[in-house]
């Protein structure tokens, strides 16, 4: 026969196991088992601007740091975990680019977390900023389409000295992904490339610094 206390006691056993299925049912659910809690922030497409904006960004670059490089040596365990990365990827690849500021560590990173890319090597065109192009720091997004280039160089690229449209022959194994379905949406056709796999890059037009 139980007694008072030991009823009490069960009830609170049987909440917190339930507790914790229900905990470990959404981490698997979301493929997030194991994986690092900011990954979260990338997967439910948080907001970058304030970390960016805040007095603690050089605190939330250490940890994104720290991420990145967990990330470069786990895998995701899922096609599905992979599909929705590659997503958010295209979406907020740029604030994400800013807060790490370590576009080698992200590289290598991308080489785990995006869908193999499997096709032959492509004409690519990038709309960068020339600033940027200058130190050699090129990012990641091309696309097969040069008006998708022009759009960039021509807008969101063209401050400081302006903008630049990009070429490039990438050979198969320079691209690490081809476009996720959200990329294909917009009418981007974002292909993500390993600039340090790229034999040549040319500067194929140069646009005026925008007007604020």
């Amino acid at each position: 026969m139980l007694l008072k206390d030991d009823i009490s006691t069960l009830c609170i056993d049987i909440d917190l196991r339930a507790l914790k299925m229900r905990k470990e049912f959404s981490a698997t659910v979301l493929g997030l088992t194991g994986y690092p809690p900011l990954l979260a922030h990338i997967l439910k497409g948080g907001e970058y601007g304030p970390l960016l904006r805040g007095p603690d960004v050089n605190r939330h670059r250490d940890e994104w740091r720290a991420l990145m490089k967990e990330l470069a040596a786990c895998a995701p365990t899922s096609s599905e975990v992979a599909d929705q990365f590659h997503t958010q990827w295209h979406v907020g690849h740029h604030h994400i680019r800013a807060l790490v500021d370590d576009d080698e560590l992200l590289m290598d990173m991308l080489w785990k977390w995006l869908p193999r890319y499997n096709g032959p090597a492509l004409l690519l065109y990038r709309g960068e900023n020339f600033n940027r192009f200058e130190l050699g720091k090129i990012g990641t997004a091309w696309s097969d389409k040069e008006s998708v280039a022009r759009m960039f160089a021509g807008g969101l690229n063209a401050e400081g000295k302006g903008g630049v449209i990009l070429e490039t022959i990438a050979p198969a194994d320079a691209i690490i992904a081809g476009p996720s379905a959200h990329s294909i949406y917009l009418g981007e056709y974002e292909y993500t490339v390993d600039r340090r796999r790229l034999s040549t890059i040319n500067l194929k037009s140069h646009f005026p610094p925008r007007q604020s």
